[in-house]
């Protein structure tokens, strides 16, 4: 009967678990994973400065299957939009599970930047371009 009790007590527990939806939403299934910054551009006017980035000291970032973009730490950048625009169409990501600014942005001063544009290049190649003319090459982490 106690065997009983707990096979039913147990199965009562495992009932009441919320299994999360991990299926990535369909505006950005093709940019869900890790992403490493391989380069920087900056525009001015009509010229283009590029500098490469080494991969030791390269940013790494996920783009969760929510469209939340995360960083290296598993924390929201400091200063980026709460909303940005892929391929051309406007994404609001809608967290799934909570998220936490990183705790180094209480030092950082940022300029606000309304806007983001994420474009995917290639199926391993994806550009994040700020307001400021400011761009990030980022490749697919395999």
């Amino acid at each position: 009967m106690k065997t009983l009790s707990l096979f039913i007590l147990a199965l009562f527990v495992f009932a009441q678990c919320k299994k999360e939806n991990r299926d990535p939403a369909p505006e950005v299934i093709s940019i869900v994973g890790k992403w490493r910054v391989v380069e920087y551009k900056q525009i001015y006017g009509d010229s283009t400065v590029t500098q490469p980035v080494a991969q030791a000291s390269s940013h790494v970032y996920e783009i969760r299957y929510d469209g939340v973009l995360l960083n290296g730490n598993g924390y929201v950048p400091c200063c980026i939009p709460s909303s940005y625009s892929l391929n051309g169409t406007a994404f609001v990501p809608k967290p799934a599970k909570p998220v936490e600014l990183d705790p180094i942005c209480s030092y950082a001063l940022c300029r606000g930047c309304p806007e983001m544009k994420l474009t995917q290049t290639a199926p391993d190649s994806l550009v994040m371009e700020t307001c400021e003319g400011s761009l990030s090459i980022l490749v697919r982490e395999k």
